[in-house]
């Protein structure tokens, strides 16, 4: 396999925000205060805006990053609902696609922005 695909930092930063989010998907946590209304739906956008962006940075094609992340999405959400700890959201989903196609548009902005100043 090639040695540059270990070394690839942002395919890394995903490798590590992935597991993180396993974590945060899955464990058992107890309903504490809010910051304000919403905020697991905002760090849902945020996790998957940056899996996003790591996965294509990485050098993985725009199409199966997208594929990758609405997939992981849907299937957190759906464990979520068969654990007794747990609350699979429909609201939840809706804000991981929102995270992924921000992603999508950011990364074609800064595209567009790398072309222009050529």
């Amino acid at each position: 396999m090639n040695r540059s695909l270990y070394l690839n930092r942002w395919l890394n930063s995903f490798y590590i925000l992935f597991l993180i989010s396993l974590f945060l998907f899955f464990a058992p946590f107890k309903e504490g205060p809010e910051i304000f209304s919403h905020t697991d739906k905002i760090g849902h956008s945020f996790i998957f805006f940056l899996m996003t962006v790591f996965l294509i940075f990485g050098r993985l094609k725009r199409y199966f990053a997208l594929i990758f992340c609405i997939f992981y999405a849907l299937f957190t959400e759906i464990v979520q609902t068969f654990l007794n700890y747990r609350t699979g959201s429909i609201f939840d989903f809706v804000s991981d696609i929102l995270g992924v196609t921000f992603a999508i548009f950011f990364v074609f902005f800064l595209e567009k922005r790398a072309k222009e100043h050529k």
